[in-house]
């Protein structure tokens, strides 16, 4: 897995498995997970026997960023960052974004996995018994998952658009 090239050829084959033009919100499709998953694990052992391979911590955060890893995507470019004297305005943008999707998972509460599985969940209820413009489907996956800080997590829906079950689907999780 140290050959970089073939590190390189995963990622490509997970971004373009993934089927998804940005990763803000969603998780790669399956598809794509086993790719990225090899790809990030190389990685990972590239930078931890040469941890001066700038481009290595590049592509490890590009890895971490396709599976929603912010955290770790901006630990990475941040330490691509430090090795670099190069101060590069598409790496300092983003860093910036990397901070913002980072904070925006953190503040909502749900993994990107329990997001997709929210999405699925009303996608299939809404056909059955459609949005009475109240969150009784959203609050209900909730409860079936016996979260703690559930009011929190729905505060958090609403803050970002989902007042309703039909919106937490259009606006949430897709």
């Amino acid at each position: 897995m140290g050959n970089l090239q073939e590190l390189v050829r995963l990622l490509h084959e997970g971004r373009t498995r993934s089927k998804q033009m940005t990763y803000e919100r969603r998780a790669p499709a399956v598809a794509a997970v086993p790719y990225l998953g090899r790809a990030r694990d190389g990685l990972r052992q590239v930078v931890d026997a040469d941890p001066g391979n700038v481009e290595a911590w590049r592509l490890l955060s590009q890895a971490e960023e396709l599976l929603l890893d912010y955290g770790n995507a901006r630990l990475a470019l941040e330490k691509a960052l430090a090795l670099d004297p190069r101060r590069d305005q598409g790496d300092l943008k983003k860093l910036a974004l990397l901070r913002e999707r980072e904070e925006w998972w953190r503040g909502l509460g749900l993994t990107p996995t329990q997001l997709a599985e929210l999405g699925g969940y009303l996608d299939g209820t809404l056909t059955s018994a459609p949005c009475n413009h109240t969150l009784r489907h959203t609050q209900a996956w909730l409860a079936q998952l016996g979260l703690a800080g559930a009011d929190q997590i729905i505060q958090e829906i609403k803050d970002r658009g989902g007042y309703c079950d039909c919106e937490v689907l259009s606006n949430v999780t897709l």
